[in-house]
């Protein structure tokens, strides 16, 4: 098995879907895409699957739209920092730029059934 073939970040899928939009490839350059996606992913809880017709079929139309949500959010969020990017004047300065960066989950929500752990190899066998 391969993991990275196999197994992936759903949430990877919704931030493409955000960066593929005509606003976002006419305005930034490759580099900054993949910048803007890297600086997205980090600030919202990944959702690991398997198959992507599965895991569509299983969820609920609220709580897809919204991951879409938490997805959109994150990569405004991510293109403000891009728009800020001190990394432009780092020749002149000579500065090593530091983002410091915090993710903001909500956990007072119930987990979905995709989220909450198996326990049945972990507890005690009595």
């Amino acid at each position: 098995m391969q993991i990275n073939v196999e197994v992936h970040n759903y949430m990877e899928t919704l931030v493409g879907q955000c960066l593929a939009s005509e606003y976002y490839t006419s305005h930034y350059d490759h580099e900054q895409l993949a910048d803007l996606a890297c600086l997205s992913l980090s600030q919202i809880r990944p959702v690991y699957i398997r198959y992507d017709v599965d895991f569509l079929s299983a969820i609920s139309e609220s709580r897809l739209v919204q991951l879409k949500t938490y997805a959109k959010d994150a990569v405004e969020a991510a293109e403000r920092m891009i728009q800020n990017d001190r990394r432009k004047n780092r020749d002149k300065t000579g500065e090593i730029p530091v983002v410091i960066s915090s993710a903001h989950y909500n956990d007072a929500l119930e987990l979905e059934w995709y989220e909450r752990p198996i326990r049945g190899h972990h507890e005690e066998k009595k």
